[in-house]
């Protein structure tokens, strides 16, 4: 989905949850087990904010408000005494979260005020949204927004120390995809940063648009893999190269329905290219594809000057 509309549509549904804050709310009672799956979240009634008691971590309260098959979610914090969090003054901590949230896909940053003179008025309010369809039950809502939130205090706090990169990424596609590839081709400079993750894209994980040095629309397609590429006899590199040669030659259609074709292909990975990984796949794909292909690993990644 296209960056700016997933922020726009989420900061709708703030926009319609807190009107009806004003004349519909209500209290989620009790400790929310992540490991069960006992609430229904078509059970919440609609247009009503149901608030509750977050999980341990940097946000302290939970809303939610259901509209149909979407289920709306915020993460407060309202307060800040000590002007601390952690080892980290508050807004300093503060200020990069917003940076590294507003770079990210999915969420939606609706409230970030420090305000020097009165800890009552620092806030963070994030958001996102659920189709209830894919989440039936609300312990995993919760689950996925602790287990999310935990890893972005995990990223904030290797940007404090210098280091963007965690070792999830190594291991957790996604995660890799949506909060370091996402930000870091959005902090190069593309114009449209598209994810396609999971669509039948033929190669092309994202595609990337860009302006070239005579001012016309370029269109790079992207690879995606967590963990290290291998190049000896039982890994993937065929697929891989099939994959590149797929993301040249099928044209990628716009929302307006023009098809373009892919000027560059980036294959970006969260581990090392082994057993001549790269250089096998060099030998699999033509002189122009080769010429136009760009390999990104960990070590290009994980300390790049962008991201630190």
């Amino acid at each position: 989905m296209n960056s700016d509309i997933d922020k726009i549509k989420i900061k709708e549904y703030c926009n319609l949850a807190y009107k009806i804050r004003e004349r519909a709310s209500g209290e989620i009672i009790g400790f929310v087990d992540e490991n069960v799956s006992e609430i229904l979240n078509f059970d919440f009634e609609e247009n009503v904010v149901w608030s509750g008691n977050c999980f341990d971590g940097f946000f302290e309260q939970i809303n939610v408000c259901r509209f149909g098959n979407i289920l709306w979610v915020e993460l407060q914090k309202l307060g800040d005494y000590n002007g601390f969090y952690k080892d980290w003054a508050m807004k300093k901590y503060m200020s990069t979260m917003y940076e590294i949230c507003n770079l990210m896909d999915g969420i939606y940053v609706n409230n970030y005020e420090y305000d020097d003179e009165d800890p009552m008025f620092r806030a963070f309010f994030i958001s996102f949204i659920f189709n209830i369809d894919d989440f039936k039950f609300y312990e995993k809502i919760f689950k996925y927004c602790h287990e999310y939130c935990n890893n972005i205090e995990k990223i904030i706090e290797r940007k404090l120390k210098g280091s963007y990169w965690i070792p999830e990424f190594e291991k957790d596609e996604m995660m890799f995809c949506n909060m370091y590839l996402t930000p870091f081709f959005k902090k190069i400079g593309f114009e449209q940063v598209i994810f396609n993750h999971g669509k039948n894209e033929y190669g092309k994980d994202y595609v990337l648009v860009t302006k070239n040095i005579f001012g016309e629309t370029e269109y790079y397609g992207v690879q995606a893999k967590a963990g290290d590429m291998r190049g000896s006899a039982n890994s993937n590199i065929t697929e891989i190269s099939n994959q590149i040669e797929n993301a040249f030659k099928i044209p990628y259609k716009l929302i307006n329905g023009k098809e373009v074709y892919i000027s560059k292909m980036i294959i970006a990975i969260s581990g090392k290219f082994t057993d001549n990984a790269q250089t096998i796949i060099q030998k699999y794909i033509t002189t122009y594809m080769l010429t136009n292909t760009v390999f990104l690993s960990k070590k290009e990644l994980e300390n790049h000057k962008l991201m630190s």
